[in-house]
């Protein structure tokens, strides 16, 4: 099944919900939306017991979301994800205050203060 949501524009990522695929390839994903691609793109999740967002990451895709309220940017990503410019340019679009990610499966969370501190490198 095709993923259900459009492309990221060429150089924007101003979108609050935006997942990344294996490929690289960036979707705006409405939200609320994440079980629906859940679906589309994890076939064998079934009736999941993770969030769709964790399911995705295990499936090899990263979701970076903000809340939209207080600042924060919180990103589900698989352990090898090393998208540092990714990340950088999404928190600065939505002016983040901070930014969680938690990659999966290892579980390792990351938290940093400023969208320039960012770095997936230094694990």
């Amino acid at each position: 099944m095709p993923v259900p949501f459009p492309d990221v524009p060429s150089g924007q990522i101003e979108a609050a919900n935006v997942s990344i695929a294996p490929d690289g390839t960036k979707y705006v994903v409405p939200s609320g939306m994440h079980e629906r691609l859940c679906r589309a793109v994890v076939p064998d999740a079934g009736e999941q017991t993770l969030d769709p967002k964790t399911e995705l990451a295990l499936a090899g895709w990263t979701s970076l979301h903000t809340d939209g309220m207080i600042g924060r940017v919180y990103i589900d990503a698989p352990d090898e994800f090393d998208g540092t410019a990714i990340v950088k340019r999404f928190a600065r679009s939505h002016d983040a205050e901070s930014i969680v990610m938690a990659r999966h499966p290892s579980g390792e969370m990351n938290r940093w203060d400023a969208p320039s501190t960012v770095s997936l490198s230094e694990r």
